[in-house]
């Protein structure tokens, strides 16, 4: 051992103990969060998504069984885009006054709620409020626990607490369109959607007894800060919000496109309810593989190592998709996006995150609903294209989308955990400047 504590028996090849050490705490640090937030976020999150996952291959089959074109079955679709959208701002404001806990548990009651009434009615009309009305509770349970996570962690573990989440949606939509799609085989739709919303209330159960276990008996905490102008505080972040929306949009519409075609080519390949829930889950189960990689590799080597390589096979896939309409090439095309869905866990929110002043609900929710443009875009883009042209080209289409929103991060954003952009710069320093001075004051 030298004068300076390395150990070596080669003096020009040192060997570093204290980088053993901090790789251990780092990776211990990690389970500690998890373990920390298993209960009070992951798993109520994990359960409310569950019911959302089946709905991804139940509802368009419903949809087609009751007579509808391409285009009427995305709009019904896209309803739940529109909701979310909607709902962004006042999800923002209920975070701020109430506490993203209240926030968390309203939302997946609506949620629950409005997935058990599809079966009720084949109105387009009344299937769009229903779906609309999910869309408003998904973004509600989003933003409710990503300001929970942004606020628990540091910029330091947030990429691999939001894969987490990411990884647990990734898990309800593996399990959610298999459990789905064999029960309308089993039991018909008016059953699986009451199932649906059954699951999607669950995740109240944890949640609650998470917070009465923390809390001392109370239910809930109340937040810390109180309430401000949740349109003041957006003024004072459009820039932001449009530099980071627009990419962000962009990645959702091709999701968002891929979530609906995938099920309606089944469907046109005549596969039944339950083999088109595992072609949506096959690609879920690649992602299941690789979500925890996506949050390391984005805080070890900067949040472009999992956002390029991820968004490039989940274009590479709906090429191959469009190229190859096949059972054949649904499953390979399949596998391929799951991969790079999976590689992409928690991108989206850990780019918010980055972002993000400390009151964080404003924001977050402002990014949510320009993301959720995408929602709306995604289905639409499908429908009329798919109509027009065939759903090869919507595959396609959305492929191009897809390479366009890399190009756009590339470019404009750059690596948002260390931001070496201008205009980021600029307005992430003045974001904090702005929290500093409101705190002081």
């Amino acid at each position: 051992m030298n004068g300076v504590g390395y150990v070596s028996s080669v003096p020009t090849k040192r060997i570093r103990p204290h980088v053993l050490t901090l790789a251990l705490v780092e990776v211990a640090t990690g389970r500690a969060v998890a373990r920390r937030l298993a209960g009070s976020v992951y798993a109520p999150f994990v359960l409310s998504m569950l019911g959302r996952g089946m709905l991804v291959p139940v509802l368009p089959l419903y949809l087609r069984d009751a007579g509808f074109s391409f285009t009427m079955v995305t709009v019904v679709v896209a309803a739940a885009g529109i909701g979310a959208v909607v709902g962004g701002l006042p999800a923002g404001a209920t975070a701020q006054r109430f506490g993203p806990e209240w926030l968390f548990a309203g939302a997946t009651v609506l949620t629950g709620i409005a997935s058990m009434l599809f079966g009720i009615s084949t109105a387009v009309l009344a299937l769009f409020a229903f779906h609309l009305t999910v869309g408003l509770g998904a973004v509600g349970t989003r933003v409710g626990v990503q300001v929970l996570v942004n606020d628990a962690v540091g910029v330091e573990l947030r990429g691999r607490a939001m894969s987490m989440l990411g990884g647990g949606m990734r898990v309800a939509m593996f399990v959610g369109p298999i459990l789905g799609g064999v029960l309308v085989d089993v039991v018909g739709f008016t059953a699986t959607f009451v199932v649906c919303g059954v699951v999607t209330l669950f995740g109240l159960i944890p949640f609650v007894m998470s917070r009465r276990s923390t809390d001392g008996g109370r239910r809930f905490a109340r937040p810390t800060v109180a309430a401000s102008g949740v349109v003041r505080a957006l003024r004072a972040h459009t820039g932001l919000l449009l530099l980071a929306g627009i990419g962000s949009a962009l990645v959702v519409t091709a999701r968002a496109g891929r979530n609906v075609i995938v099920p309606l080519i089944g469907d046109e390949l005549a596969m039944s309810a339950a083999a088109v829930g595992f072609l949506v889950a096959i690609g879920t189960g690649a992602d299941l593989l690789l979500f925890p990689v996506s949050g390391w590799l984005m805080d070890r080597f900067g949040r472009l190592a999992a956002i390029v390589p991820a968004f490039s096979l989940l274009g590479l896939g709906l090429l191959l998709l469009g190229l190859n309409p096949t059972v054949a090439g649904a499953i390979v095309s399949g596998v391929v996006m799951g991969v790079g869905n999976g590689m992409s866990a928690g991108t989206m929110l850990t780019l918010g995150g980055d972002l993000a002043p400390p009151e964080s609900g404003p924001f977050l929710s402002a990014l949510g609903m320009t993301q959720d443009l995408g929602v709306v875009l995604g289905p639409l883009l499908v429908g009329w294209l798919a109509d027009a042209a065939g759903l090869e080209v919507s595959a396609i289409v959305l492929a191009v989308v897809m390479f366009a929103a890399i190009a756009w991060i590339l470019i404009v954003l750059g690596d948002t955990a260390r931001p070496t952009r201008p205009w980021i710069v600029s307005r992430t320093q003045f974001v904090a400047n702005a929290s500093s001075s409101s705190m002081v004051s």
